[in-house]
């Protein structure tokens, strides 16, 4: 069905290219029938339409037609005249536009959506790309440090910890590896040493496995814990960091020892210049420690988690990696479902409009024959001579629009389709590789 129709429509437009206006044109629509052409020139004409007559907007076309008027125009015309004039008075009375559907065709963005980066590394640190990442890592080595937990020794565990943490940062993140409480001894007599022994032993910069490691190995659990002073240097070494994203994680089995306070340091970490956020990892700690902790931990804007042996610890970087499965899963799934809604939208935007051109061109295709009929019935000219010049020439011209219509839009349709499959198969594939990684 809409082929036949769309077989009549396109009748109506063939021999326009070489029309011209009837001396009987006022000068004010000569004007806009220029203002037609100039904007005509604006629209390049498909390949598939070109030697296809396609002249301006006829003088009742769309919205403005009226049959008695179009009825006194055709009565103008002389019973010798021939097919070709006939036709272009045709053209000149209501012969439609294309040229709008032309410019939309060629302008219709096939483009889906942007992919972005994803939930990112093990922390799944949501920043700005523009934006350097700083990972600076204080580690407790006091002397409590020392004791067993279910597992092993909790020196030895943390150190696993955090090897494990700084070797699934994200790409590019700087890091900086400082230890505290790791000189003197837990006496009395050796405090003043230990609280002051805070040492960066892997100097910001870009992560080398095997020299933080090494760097990670060379202290062993000793002291006092100084806390708030190793968040103080902190501090300082991200001084010149304001235009990066600054991260400080902290893994501590105790309070502070050394008089220091934790948390108004981790807040002035946060609320200063390089805007830190203080994590904090609390490794076996009674209740009156967690809570410090945690009051550490929420001044510096950051969170704090608890573990209490190697089990808990090994659970704790499970859950991590299991939180940034689901998290990869849901940015696959989140951009397959919006890639096939916008190309479901746009492949049904441009059905719309070829439904919309269609329905034009067989609004035309009618009103021709209509024109034809009235020539022949009323006004006597020869049926022989309007199918044969006039007919079978506006069919023609149809038929190549028509044509047109479908295969554009088809056309369009198809790299839709194609540029969705292409994001949903891509935003799969990076899923699967980065939850691959997890484990």
């Amino acid at each position: 069905m809409r082929n036949k129709l769309f077989f009549c429509l396109l009748i109506v437009g063939f021999l326009i290219s070489g029309c011209s206006h009837s001396s009987s044109t006022q000068p004010t629509e000569k004007k806009q029938v220029n203002n037609e052409s100039k904007d005509k020139e604006n629209v390049k004409i498909p390949e598939e339409l070109k030697g296809v007559p396609l002249p301006p907007a006829g003088k009742y076309s769309g919205e403005k037609y009226n049959w008695a008027k179009v009825k006194q125009e055709l009565d103008k015309i002389p019973k010798n005249a021939d097919g070709k004039t006939i036709l272009n008075k045709f053209y000149e009375l209501a012969a439609e536009d294309y040229t709008p559907y032309f410019k939309y065709f060629q302008e219709f963005d096939t483009s889906i959506i942007k992919v972005d980066k994803g939930p990112g590394g093990m922390k799944s640190l949501k920043l700005p790309e523009e934006k350097p990442v700083n990972i600076v890592i204080l580690v407790d080595s006091s002397g409590s440090m020392a004791a067993k937990v279910s597992g092993g020794q909790k020196m030895d565990l943390a150190k696993q910890a955090v090897k494990s943490f700084a070797k699934q940062m994200p790409d590019g993140a700087n890091v900086s590896l400082t230890v505290y409480g790791h000189k003197g001894s837990n006496n009395e007599k050796d405090k003043a040493v230990s609280c002051n022994s805070i040492e960066e032993v892997y100097p910001l910069g870009a992560y080398d496995e095997s020299k933080f490691n090494n760097a990670l190995n060379k202290f062993q659990p000793t002291g006092y814990t100084p806390l708030a002073g190793a968040m103080k240097l902190a501090k300082q070494q991200l001084a010149n960091q304001s235009k990066a994203e600054n991260i400080i994680y902290v893994v501590s089995d105790g309070v502070e020892t050394c008089g220091g306070d934790p948390v108004q340091v981790a807040k002035d970490l946060h609320t200063s210049n390089i805007k830190a956020v203080v994590n904090i990892i609390g490794f076996d700690i009674d209740d009156a420690g967690q809570k410090a902790l945690e009051a550490a931990a929420q001044a510096g804007g950051g969170k704090y988690s608890s573990v209490n042996s190697k089990v808990d610890l090994e659970d704790y970087f499970a859950k991590e990696r299991g939180r940034l499965y689901d998290a990869w899963s849901r940015w696959a799934g989140e951009h397959y479902d919006k890639a096939s809604d916008v190309s479901n939208k746009k492949y049904k935007e441009l059905e719309k409009k070829s439904v919309e051109m269609y329905k034009i061109t067989e609004r035309e295709t009618i009103r021709f024959y209509h024109m034809e009929e009235y020539l022949e019935k009323e006004r006597g000219f020869e049926f022989r001579l309007l199918y044969d010049h006039v007919d079978q020439k506006f069919r023609e011209r149809a038929n190549h629009i028509h044509d047109y219509n479908l295969y554009i839009a088809n056309k369009l349709q198809k790299v839709v389709l194609e540029e969705a499959n292409k994001i949903q198969k891509e935003v799969l594939n990076k899923a699967n590789e980065e939850q691959d990684k997890l484990y």
